[in-house]
């Protein structure tokens, strides 16, 4: 118990492979709000994750935890049920962007400001696409009618 007094408040962000890809957006999304973090390395699986996370936050001194496992976002807050976590869900590849934004949530959640809009980022990612598809055939001289 003493031990835990000691323990610097911080979002525990729980893991059960080093090579996440999601895990350095994470990070980067806390770093940004500027709220310490902890990784911890966990021995769980995809159902486990949630009774984990749970366990992670009512641990975390700032109430706060974030668990993933291939490509599955889970973010726990010490005050909800279990099964019934702040965030959970699945992210594919090219969607970094929202882990970024899960961990920068994250870290909001202790500072009590408005979180960002998860999914406002595939509308951006469209107006990218969007846009490299017309410069290039506009460079190409294509014409579409």
């Amino acid at each position: 118990m003493i031990a835990n007094n000691l323990e610097i408040p911080c979002i525990f962000v729980c893991i059960n492979n080093l090579k996440e890809p999601f895990l350095k957006e994470i990070l980067a999304g806390i770093e940004e709000e500027g709220i310490p973090y902890n990784v911890k390395n966990i021995n769980f699986n995809e159902s486990t994750i949630l009774r984990e996370v749970y366990t992670a936050a009512q641990e975390s001194r700032m109430g706060i935890a974030i668990g993933v496992i291939e490509g599955r976002l889970v973010l726990h807050f010490n005050k909800l049920k279990e099964e019934k976590p702040l965030v959970d869900i699945k992210l594919d590849l090219y969607e970094k962007e929202k882990a970024r934004i899960v961990g920068c949530n994250a870290a909001r959640l202790y500072k009590i400001m408005p979180f960002k809009d998860i999914e406002s980022v595939n509308m951006e990612l469209l107006e990218k696409v969007r846009a490299s598809v017309i410069a290039v055939i506009n460079k190409l001289n294509i014409k579409i009618t």
